[in-house]
């Protein structure tokens, strides 16, 4: 079931009856301010530009220093942030915001439209580079100073998901005299936004410390309270190793512990000062992307043999205890426009493999027992980065190259460096790469199978899909306002997705935290990220 009730509808709702949104009611912190809370997370980022940087933790560490201009809350509704109100034209083209009075970026800069215009424009500049941000703002036309609080964005064709898109930290604003070329190191000087947060100090390797903004008032109307933010610090801890994650909050050496593996779950429901909460995560769930243009997977009976060889099923529950349920789209069911027709439309048929691979021509054995066509073997290459890739992931990954081996398929686990493997990615030299990809946006999607989307064009298209219908579909989609359509044509896209092999979705998975008693207020946005604001030390 979608996690999000009718998330479709209420953006319809929001952008067609060109709402003017409002905060209601002032509310207060519900405890005693102040106070430190360290947050144990597994990965560090590599960049601190959310701008430029398209990863997971980066969007939720800098989500406490830069605000956006609207936010959404886990019901999918759409409420002010540094936007007070907003509106659609009539043709679709152009949303058009009024900004909040009185909101200072921490050095002292106004928060104005000019630094709307600044940061948008700074995104889809060539010289940026971005990786994610640009995408996020789709066919963007420019932004318009109509005056110091009015800013009109423009597009060049109807652009429904962009008020999802402005509510995440990728499009965050930043303070126009703290932007330069290059903004990924962790310097304070840098990071500077309207946030809750102020970015103290980063030391590589250990740790990133968050310091109390005294003068924030613009939290979101998603919030539970006003002013600043409850906590006095926030450090984020870098652990990579599970168990040392876990075992630090159990210990009390840290007080959330991000990414709890589901095989330490059944331990921490038995500890009675640490609790469990856990949300369900939107997006792309762990998948291999087959790529389509390589010499093995641009045939579709070789793609669709490795689909039916996997016996997804088993991995997942040996892989997860049992904790997480198996995927059957490209998109998980806590997304907006998830196609549960999909649920069991294919199955683990190792026979039906093989008679794929013999039509394929792949009808000869070598002394080793995979299958050869004119002399060559059978034999597929899964490039992957064991600094990005968890211990379950991998486990995954074997056992993949278990199942293809049994139908005389050779996968090739190699591992490399980020630095080596980005640029081996970017041009398409593999056969199959494998990562899972968070947020609540359907026009994933488009980011993720468009043919204008490939590496080397700033996209994420890892499969290298080349498909007109799924081009139409998606950019049909992304330009609709109506739920009805957008989630019909989403879902023919899923559909066409898996009916020709070329992802290969594992489980559905969650983002289980593990919370000292003594924490409240900690929620999640939704995109599934944890949200520090509200949060307090009783």
């Amino acid at each position: 079931m979608p996690h999000f009730p009718g998330p479709v509808a209420l953006l319809s709702a929001t952008i067609l009856t060109l709402v003017t949104a409002c905060s209601g009611a002032v509310r207060q912190p519900t405890g005693q301010a102040g106070g430190r809370v360290v947050f144990a997370t597994d990965k560090e980022p590599e960049c601190f530009d959310t701008q430029v940087s398209q990863s997971d933790i980066s969007g939720v560490l800098m989500r406490n220093v830069f605000d956006s201009l609207v936010s959404r809350g886990q019901d999918g509704e759409f409420k002010p942030w540094l936007a007070s109100k907003w509106s659609l034209s009539a043709d679709e083209l152009t949303y058009t915001f009024t900004l909040r009075e009185g909101v200072k970026f921490s050095d002292g800069t106004p928060f104005d439209a000019a630094a709307v215009k600044a940061n948008y424009d700074r995104i889809v500049a060539p010289a940026t580079k971005s990786k994610y941000a640009a995408g996020l703002l789709g066919p963007y036309a420019g932004t318009t100073v109509i005056d110091p609080l009015t800013v009109a964005v423009r597009f060049t064709r109807p652009f429904a998901s962009f008020l999802t898109a402005a509510s995440t930290s990728y499009l965050g604003i930043r303070s126009p005299k703290a932007i330069a070329a290059d903004l990924c190191a962790g310097s304070p000087a840098q990071q500077v936004g309207t946030g809750p947060f102020l970015f103290a100090s980063y030391t590589r390797g250990q740790q990133v410390v968050l310091t109390r903004n005294p003068s924030y008032n613009s939290a979101p109307a998603t919030a539970a309270h006003t002013g600043p933010a409850n906590l006095s610090e926030l450090v984020f801890r870098f652990v990579a190793e599970d168990t040392v994650r876990v075992g630090s909050v159990t210990s009390g050496q840290a007080d959330i512990a991000d990414r709890v593996p589901p095989n330490q779950v059944g331990t921490l429901k038995n500890n009675a000062t640490v609790q469990l909460t856990s949300s369900n995560t939107p997006g792309l769930g762990y998948q291999y992307f087959l790529n389509t243009q390589s010499p093995l997977f641009a045939d579709r009976r070789v793609r669709l043999a490795a689909q039916q060889a996997f016996d997804v099923d088993r991995a997942v529950k040996a892989v997860y205890f049992g904790e997480y349920e198996r995927a059957w789209s490209p998109l998980s069911p806590a997304t907006e426009a998830y196609d549960a027709s999909l649920v069991n439309s294919f199955k683990y048929d190792p026979a039906a493999a093989a008679v794929l691979l013999d039509q394929a021509g792949y009808t000869g054995r070598d002394a080793q027992g995979f299958r050869t066509k004119a002399g060559r073997r059978l034999t597929a290459t899964l490039l992957y980065v064991p600094l990005y890739t968890p211990e379950d992931r991998r486990t995954l990954d074997q056992a993949l190259q278990g199942d293809l081996k049994k139908v005389g398929i050779e996968l090739k686990l190699v591992p490399m460096e980020a630095a080596a493997y980005e640029p081996v990615r970017n041009a398409g030299e593999y056969d199959v790469i494998a990562f899972a990809w968070g947020g609540s946006n359907p026009d994933l999607l488009r980011t993720m199978f468009d043919s204008k989307n490939f590496f080397d064009a700033g996209g994420n298209n890892a499969s290298r899909l080349t498909d007109r219908a799924v081009d139409d579909w998606l950019a049909a989609a992304a330009a609709s306002t109506d739920p009805v359509a957008r989630k019909d044509l989403y879902g023919k896209a899923q559909r066409r997705i898996i009916d020709e092999g070329v992802s290969l979705p594992t489980a559905v998975s969650e983002r289980q935290l593990a919370v000292r008693s003594a924490i409240t207020g900690l929620t999640f946005d939704a995109n599934g990220w944890p949200l520090f604001y509200d949060v307090e030390r009783s």
